[in-house]
């Protein structure tokens, strides 16, 4: 049996780096594509797109990887199918049950791997590309935010424009209320650092609202008692989809000892858990249908229909954790539902094959 699960774990896994390496020339493609307007902007030539595109990588991969597994499990199965190879193995006596523990084999390696990118190779990677870029372009590392990032702590709500290295922050406004909700005061400047529990603004401009009139001042630095840990401000500019679980388990808590909705970061969280699994589940899922219509089917046909699952299911997740916030959904189920449903379905499917 060892064999047995040996040689069919390894076929998989080999059929799914193949996948894995065209799927990755085409994202490399699409990305370098997408960066080929910003060269010459700066110090952003040809090799610093090619470099950006490398650390990228890994990010975008994951976001396709149980495709990748999907189709890779469905060439290998196919291909020994067609060989009789799996007909021989269940002639011997083998169940499906014990074969898909065969399969698992390899499953459970690539949900490993999916993991290890998902935490910690996919993050860092999208880090080091936007650093490099920002660096070549602008002569400086700065994380800007698309229409801003507000934050609040007690009274007092930020907007920031983008943040720098070390704590720094590039283009901020503050708004401090009264426990009525009131304005009380507005402050805006070019610069401002986290520093010592304080925020620090540099040559601020602030209008301060009285009950009769208003008082303006240019003062060269204010501070603004407020505590916004620089980690978790890198955390707020990162988006959700780019973050480790252990990021977004930090910036939930922030967040809800702030009383700000944290929804969209929780679904993030559950569906970084819930992606190995998915993994796992749709490598098992292909091995009905080695048994099926596609035993007789050529290489390109079965990279076709795994291609039309793959992408459907790629749909219906997608679909489910948009608008599960939306009707309510909770985002542990949003997040599992599809595959949960999936699992479920290949159950099935192999107890009527046994």
């Amino acid at each position: 049996m060892k064999l047995i699960d040996r040689y069919i774990s390894r076929t998989i896994l080999v059929a799914t780096a193949v996948v894995a390496l065209v799927v990755a020339a085409l994202v490399a493609l699409s990305v370098f594509i997408g960066e080929a307007d910003n060269i010459g902007d700066g110090n952003f030539g040809i090799l610093q797109a090619v470099i950006y595109t490398l650390l990228k990588m890994p990010s975008d991969i994951y976001l396709v990887m149980p495709v990748v597994a999907l189709l890779g499990a469905l060439l290998a199965l196919g291909a020994l199918a067609a060989g009789s190879e799996l007909i021989v193995v269940r002639a011997s006596g083998m169940s499906m049950r014990r074969l898909a523990v065969s399969v698992s084999i390899a499953g459970i390696v690539l949900a490993l791997l999916s993991l290890a990118v998902g935490e910690y190779g996919g993050p860092a990677g999208v880090r080091a590309a936007d650093a490099l870029r920002e660096q070549a372009r602008h002569g400086r590392i700065a994380d800007s935010i698309e229409d801003g990032l507000w934050l609040r702590q007690d009274n007092i709500v930020v907007r920031i424009d983008g943040t720098l290295p070390g704590g720094g922050i590039d283009g901020i406004d503050v708004f401090r209320m009264d426990s009525d909700g009131r304005l009380q005061e507005a402050l805006t400047a070019p610069h401002a650092t986290l520093r010592d529990g304080q925020l620090v603004l540099d040559t601020p401009k602030f209008t301060t609202i009285n009950e009769d009139s208003t008082e303006t001042g240019t003062p060269k630095t204010l501070a603004i008692p407020i505590d916004i840990d620089a980690d978790v401000l890198k955390l707020a500019v990162t988006e959700p989809s780019e973050l480790s679980s252990p990021g977004l388990w930090r910036y939930i808590d922030y967040l809800d000892r702030n009383d700000i909705n944290a929804e969209d970061y929780r679904l993030a969280l559950w569906r970084n858990i819930v992606n190995p699994i998915t993994v796992w589940v749709l490598v098992v899922f292909a091995l009905p249908f080695a048994f099926g219509s596609l035993r007789s089917a050529s290489a390109g046909q079965r990279l076709f229909v795994g291609g039309l699952i793959g992408l459907v299911f790629f749909l219906v997740n997608e679909i489910v954790a948009a608008t599960g916030p939306v009707y309510g959904v909770p985002p542990w189920l949003a997040a599992s539902l599809p595959t949960a449903l999936l699992a479920i379905g290949t159950f099935v499917w192999m107890r009527r094959l046994d």
